[in-house]
Parts: structure tokens; C-alpha cells; sequence
């Protein structure tokens, strides 16, 4: 059985090293994954479909973060 690992919004900043206002405009964005619901207030996504979005996103040379596996 396949564990599914849930992050919000500020969670998906601190494993990028980016601002929460990042992700709030990459929420924006048509390809971002969609959540999955709500933890709380939270919005909540897995944290397998970002991590895959972020692998995949062009980089830019100004990009300074990157993404953790596992």
C-alpha cells in the first residue's frame, strides 16, 4: 500500500526554499497540481503530484531552489 503524504501551501514553500506568495501565484497557474482538499483552513495537496510539477517547470538561472526527493 502506497503512503500519500499531505502538504499545505506553506509546507510546499519550505521544501522548495521559496515564499508562500510563490506558491499562492503557482497555485495560479492552469498545470499546478490541484489540491486535494483541506486540512483545517489549509489547503492541502500530495505532496508526490508537486514534487513532480516542480521537477518538470523550466528553470530559470535566477531559480534558487530545489527539490527534495523522498
Amino acid at each position: 500500500m502506497r503512503s500519500v503524504e499531505i502538504v499545505s501551501g506553506a509546507e510546499i514553500g519550505r521544501r522548495l526554499g521559496v515564499s508562500r506568495e510563490a506558491v499562492r501565484l503557482w497555485r495560479q497557474r492552469p498545470e499546478f497540481p490541484a489540491p486535494v482538499g483541506r486540512v483545517g483552513k489549509a489547503v492541502a495537496w500530495e505532496w508526490e503530484d508537486v514534487r513532480r510539477w516542480a521537477e518538470d517547470r523550466p528553470r530559470h538561472a535566477s531559480d534558487r531552489w530545489g527539490v527534495r526527493r523522498g
